[in-house]
Formats: structure tokens, C-alpha cells, sequence
């Protein structure tokens, strides 16, 4: 059991450092000037619309993809073994940070379309959420530990 729990942490680890290698592309291409940068008219309503798009993601996204973890992690353990548990695990954990990532991107890509500091706030908000989610051994050990006592 112990070799699935670190084949499982490797991977989690790594799908991670994907996700923040994938938003340092995408901070790369902005000051590379792939994704336009200043598009935007300072202080317009297009300016008010993508802040209040990415505001509103990071809000609604953030705390969403981790109690949609935490519900869909805890709901049905009685009827799991534990292989189906660290499937169960992992599947959540990856649809997760898929909903972080996205979220990053697109404050990222609004900070360098508008060229205002919310975009920027809200990709730090969603990067601070995907360090909290960083897999460690003991997260793992608890989540097992819960299935064993259901």
C-alpha cells in the first residue's frame, strides 16, 4: 500500500508543478507581448467587465474547487477499498487544480489585457489556494485513515 501512496503523491506532485509551469507560460507570453498587452482602455467598462470576470472566478472558483474536493472525497468511503479511495483521490484532486488553473490563467491574462493590479491579485489568490493544495504524505495518510474507519 505504501508504493501506491508514493507512486500516487509523485503524481500528484507532478501534475502540480505542471499547473505552475503552466501559468509561467502564460506570464511568459504576456510580457513576451503574445497575449496583448493593455488592450483595454484604462478606466472603461471593458476594463470594469474583465476585473469583475476575473474577481468574481477567483471568488466563486477558489473556494469552490476545494469543498468540491472535500465533498466528493468524503461522500461513499463506506463502499471504497483502499485502491478505489486513492483513484477517488486522485481524480478529484486533478479535476481541482484543473479549476485552479484555469482561474490563474484567466486572472493572469486579464491583468495583462487590462493592465490592472486585480488580475494580478486574483492570480496570487489562486496561486496561494494551489500551494494550500500541495499533496504531502500525511493528507493521504488521513484521507486513508478515514476510509479505514468508514
Amino acid at each position: 500500500m505504501l508504493k501506491y501512496i508514493q507512486r500516487l503523491l509523485r503524481t500528484l506532485r507532478m501534475e502540480v508543478v505542471a499547473v505552475l509551469l503552466i501559468l509561467a507560460a502564460v506570464v511568459a507570453l504576456g510580457e513576451l507581448g503574445v497575449i496583448p498587452n493593455g488592450i483595454v482602455m484604462p478606466h472603461s467598462s471593458g476594463e470594469f467587465k474583465l476585473n469583475t470576470i476575473a474577481i468574481v472566478a477567483t471568488v466563486v472558483c477558489v473556494p469552490g474547487a476545494i469543498r468540491l474536493f472535500t465533498l466528493n472525497t468524503t461522500k461513499g468511503l463506506r463502499r471504497m477499498d483502499n485502491e478505489e479511495a486513492l483513484q477517488s483521490y486522485h481524480v478529484w484532486s486533478a479535476v481541482r487544480m484543473g479549476i485552479l488553473c484555469l482561474t490563474a490563467v484567466c486572472d493572469v491574462a486579464v491583468y495583462y489585457m487590462a493592465t490592472s493590479i486585480s488580475g494580478a491579485l486574483c492570480a496570487l489568490i489562486t496561486l496561494l489556494a494551489m500551494l494550500y493544495c500541495w499533496p504531502s504524505e500525511e493528507k493521504i495518510a488521513s484521507y486513508l485513515e478515514c476510509v479505514n474507519k468508514e
